[in-house]
């Protein structure tokens, strides 16, 4: 009987762990690249980062506390109007700035960007549903991450 080469074996627990903690890792040391172009694609940035933020704030919550100079909710300004809902913010990027045209010299860098965020922020979903450990270097990550996204989205 042949066995199916899509089949993953099961991590354990301390395997799914360790993934994270490398993850975590990779994107601090990516972090600056991945942000080269929020300047010129700010709203976009904002709107990819506050979510990114939101999963890691989960996180942190499943494992220890917040510490007292993080919020967890901010209200996010665009075209001179605060946002303190998600859901109201989401709509007016959808209606205002969710455009096609991008400029075409740095598209490539865009999109490895915003894939990189996709796929980070994916793997914090996948732990927040079934990982079950923590680590000193995974919440020191996760705080890193939290202040480096802060920093970036100004809060």
């Amino acid at each position: 009987m042949k066995s199916d080469p899509t089949h993953k074996p099961e991590l354990s627990p301390w395997d799914k762990l360790d993934l994270l903690v490398k993850e975590t890792r990779h994107f601090l040391d990516e972090y600056d690249d991945i942000v080269l172009h929020k300047e010129l694609y700010r709203t976009l940035f904002m709107y990819h980062l506050t979510i990114l933020r939101d999963e890691v704030i989960l996180l942190l919550k499943k494992f220890t506390t917040l510490p007292k100079d993080i919020a967890e909710e901010k209200e996010i300004e665009c075209c001179g109007v605060m946002y303190s809902d998600k859901d109201a913010f989401k709509q007016h990027y959808e209606d205002a700035h969710n455009k096609k045209v991008l400029q075409s010299a740095s598209l490539c860098e865009l999109k490895m960007s915003l894939t990189k965020i996709a796929f980070f922020e994916r793997h914090l979903k996948d732990y927040l549903l079934d990982g079950q450990e923590s680590s000193c270097e995974l919440l020191l990550n996760l705080r890193r991450i939290l202040r480096r996204l802060d920093h970036t989205l100004e809060f």
